[in-house]
């Protein structure tokens, strides 16, 4: 998040960016606990807050949060902007895409009849839409090293892996249960398309004997779920296929 502020805080008012920000972060931390409906009923703040970026982005100006907003007929505005004073995404593509959000929300609510509640597809649904819409204003307003922005965007849509958690430039796997194996897929699969050292995996993984790391890799790289390269690891498909079969459970 803090990168994402220093990073829009060049072409978007710090106040409403904060406010954009701190939504944001609720609706995340709303999915990774399983709290879908708590998810949902967070994404009308989030249009509204993020149809205001559009508006400062495009005029200078914002309705003040203190006033209500007609969120269709302010969508439709922005599509009659000069294509040449501003990208397709800022006109069409975005508030096409916080339309699709708005319509969820208002659709969505009260209880559900059937048998079958939407709530947690509905939930995966507007996550990845909301990372979509941080992700392209990244894209389009950065004035960073694009290695660097691609790095934060891809951290952005990141796979969300809640038997893993991350602590700074450390993870640690939530259940000690897992064999050492298991554990390296899952890291690495957390870090897909990056490769991670063995000293990490070492440093990150607790075993008897730190051979034991090495062991492990060699036999993963034998059965083609790990592509080795001197000291550095990265999941292959298969691996991939493995993790997302055997972990299905506990991967969003």
């Amino acid at each position: 998040m803090e990168d994402i502020a220093k990073i829009l805080s060049k072409s978007i008012n710090a106040s409403l960016l904060n406010k954009q920000l701190e939504i944001y972060r609720k609706i995340k931390e709303s999915f990774w606990l399983g709290k879908d409906e708590e998810c949902m009923e967070k994404v009308g703040k989030f249009v509204e807050i993020t149809i205001r970026t559009l508006e400062y982005i495009t005029s200078g100006r914002y309705t003040s949060i203190e006033s209500d907003l007609k969120v269709s007929e302010t969508l439709k505005k922005f599509e009659n902007l000069p294509k040449q004073d501003f990208p397709e995404s800022i006109r069409i593509l975005i508030p096409r895409v916080l339309y699709s959000l708005y319509t969820f929300r208002s659709k969505r609510g009260g209880a559900h009849i059937k048998e079958v509640n939407p709530n947690h597809i509905d939930a995966t649904y507007v996550v990845s839409a909301c990372d979509w819409i941080m992700a392209e204003l990244i894209r389009l307003y950065h004035t960073n090293e694009e290695k660097e922005i691609q790095k934060i965007i891809n951290s952005i849509v990141d796979r969300n892996v809640p038997i893993l958690e991350e602590f700074g430039g450390d993870l640690k796997i939530l259940d000690p249960s897992f064999s050492v194996p298991d554990k390296i897929l899952i890291i690495l699969y957390k870090k897909h398309p990056y490769p991670v050292s063995t000293d990490d995996l070492k440093r990150w993984i607790k075993t008897k004997s730190p051979t034991h790391i090495n062991t492990a890799l060699r036999r993963l790289d034998d059965n083609g779920l790990v592509y080795r390269k001197n000291k550095e690891n990265i999941i292959t498909k298969q691996g991939i296929a493995y993790v997302e079969d055997k972990f299905k459970e506990k991967l969003h």
